[in-house]
Formats: structure tokens, C-alpha cells, sequence
């Protein structure tokens, strides 16, 4: 059986060039080409992708939370980000949410259909720079920051939440609270992080 390859990007140029290359390999078809993640998930059971091909920069919600609403919705597709962002926020973003593997658009054709026959077969695909930041990032020792110690149990249970990437809503769902409870948590715990954002405060949980 061929690899099912799905494409989300919004360039439609850059699109239909992968597309081409794909349906020129006998291993793979393509099952689907959308330009947001909104219509790769209203097709996502239809197509049933082996392997998706996901930007980043998309219109509407990000690819990266697109990876992470389909990987919910079938664990077993593989997801190869294929963007120009490749700074660590990113990049580390995108691998939590569930996407396997990561390379820059300045890979050509034949970089991506090895990347999408690598992916398939149980492996990691990254251009060469990515693979290098990321066990950069794994060799450094990663301790909580003093002041995670001042949370509560909740609060850090909250924070772990906010670290997987879910939003208010899906974390008092998940931790059988009201949204207000949720509220009440996060303000609390960023003002003992003395932080405002979600990012700040994960950076205070795992320091680089």
C-alpha cells in the first residue's frame, strides 16, 4: 500500500510542487492538499493520512495546534513540519505538540519524500541544524527555576497542563474544575513566577 500523504501548506505554489513530487513516487499518494489547518481536520477522517506534511504559518490557527488537534483525533499520523521558523520555540512547540519530524522549506523535493518515507518507517527526520539544537537542548541540564518550589500542588499541576499546550478550558476538563478555578490557579502561579505569559512561565519551569 502506498504511504497517504496529506499537504496543509497556504503558498499554493509551494503546494502543488510537493504534491508533484509525491504523486510522481509510486510509494505515495496524495490524499489531500489544503491551505489551513481547519480544512485538513474537517477532512482528517476521510483522508486518513499516513503522514502529513504541515507549515507552520498558517491562516487561522497555527500548524502547530493543528498537529496537536489531530494527533488527538488519530494518534497514529505522523506529522513532518515543513517551515522557515525554525527557532527553538518553535521547533521545541511543534515536537510537544506531537509533530515527529522537522525540516526547513529550504529542503528540496526529494529531501522531503525521503523525510516522508523516513517518518513513515519509524523515524525522526530533521535537517541537519534542527537535529543538532535539539540534542543540544536534551544535553543541557534543565531544573525547575527557585521559584517553582513556592506552587502549590495544584499550581504545578495546573503548570504541567499549560506545558502540554492545553488551553483553559481543556485543563478545567481535564482536572474536573470550573474555568474560574483554572483562572484563579494561573494568576496565582504567575504572580509567584512574577511572569505574564504562558511562555515565561514555562521558561521559568524548565530554564535554558
Amino acid at each position: 500500500m502506498p504511504i497517504r500523504v496529506s499537504v496543509i501548506e497556504d503558498d499554493a505554489i509551494l503546494r502543488d510542487a510537493m504534491a508533484d513530487a509525491i504523486g510522481d513516487d509510486p510509494a505515495m499518494q496524495v490524499v489531500g492538499l489544503h491551505p489551513t489547518g481547519e480544512s485538513f481536520l474537517a477532512q482528517l477522517d476521510a483522508e486518513a493520512p499516513d503522514v502529513a506534511i504541515m507549515d507552520i504559518n498558517l491562516p487561522g490557527f497555527s500548524g502547530i495546534e493543528a498537529v496537536r488537534r489531530a494527533k488527538a483525533k488519530r494518534p497514529a499520523a505522523q506529522f513532518l513540519m515543513c517551515t522557515v521558523q525554525d527557532d527553538d520555540d518553535h521547533l521545541f512547540e511543534a515536537l510537544c505538540a506531537g509533530a515527529t519530524g522537522y525540516l526547513v522549506k529550504d529542503a528540496d523535493p526529494q529531501q522531503v519524500i525521503a523525510a516522508v518515507k523516513d517518518l513513515h518507517g519509524g523515524g525522526s527526520p530533521m535537517s541537519a541544524g534542527i537535529a543538532r539544537r535539539v540534542i543540544h537542548a536534551l544535553q543541557r541540564q534543565r531544573s525547575p527555576s527557585p521559584e517553582i518550589m513556592r506552587l502549590t500542588d495544584r499550581e504545578r499541576e495546573v503548570l504541567d497542563q499549560l506545558a502540554q499546550g492545553y488551553r483553559y478550558k481543556e485543563i478545567a476538563a481535564r482536572l474536573q474544575v470550573s474555568m474560574d478555578t483554572v483562572r484563579t490557579h494561573i494568576r496565582n502561579l504567575y504572580e509567584k513566577l512574577q511572569v505574564s505569559s504562558r511562555t515565561d512561565a514555562l521558561n521559568k519551569l524548565y530554564p535554558r
